[in-house]
């Protein structure tokens, strides 16, 4: 008996879309003990966090695009909320939320 197809048979995900206090960002610099810098769709520059209940489960390097939540009482800091892979990075811009040459240029 031949194995089915698992990609047909697999549910697509739905990608996390920036919401109300939320934006895009792309990692640009690793400091040690979770924290990390970030260049955000909007320019500016945040010191983002990794929180613990995703700390071991997304590792991070520079150039990933990611989603973040925004502090409301300091607004250059936030924390990372989702990581996108290249298959939801290009849904993204399928999708018209995010630009590729938006994407390009954060990272550089």
């Amino acid at each position: 008996m031949p194995k089915k197809d698992r990609a047909q048979e697999a549910p697509s995900r739905d990608v996390p879309k920036p919401e109300e206090g939320q934006t895009i960002c792309v990692v640009k610099k690793m400091l040690g003990g979770d924290h990390l810098v970030v260049l955000c769709m909007d320019g500016k520059e945040r010191l983002a966090r990794i929180p613990g209940k995703i700390r071991k489960k997304m590792w991070m390097r520079e150039g990933d695009v990611v989603l973040v939540g925004i502090w409301d009482f300091q607004p250059n800091r936030c924390d990372i909320l989702y990581k996108y892979g290249n298959d939801e990075i290009k849904r993204l811009v399928n999708e018209n939320i995010i630009s590729r040459e938006v994407i390009d240029q954060l990272r550089g």
